[in-house]
């Protein structure tokens, strides 16, 4: 199992990486559902590499943040 997916709700609802909404379905509804937008889209690898260790399996990224859009490309 990737350390990033998790089977309960993921207490943030902000992206580790920018601070801004992560728009994390689970997170939102306060119970895992799986049917989250990230499920459907592949996460830029560089991304997940600079999650913080602390938000690991703890905070979804943003789209922007998921796709590898940095902050100056937003």
């Amino acid at each position: 199992m990737d350390p990033l997916v998790t089977a309960s709700p993921l207490p943030s609802r902000a992206c580790p990486l920018c601070g801004k909404a992560n728009d994390c379905a689970p997170a939102a509804c306060g119970a895992f559902r799986g049917d989250c937008w990230c499920e459907a889209v592949t996460i830029n690898a560089e991304a997940l590499a600079r999650v913080p260790a602390e938000a690991k399996g703890k905070a979804c990224l943003c789209r922007a943040c998921a796709s590898g859009r940095s902050a100056e490309q937003r």
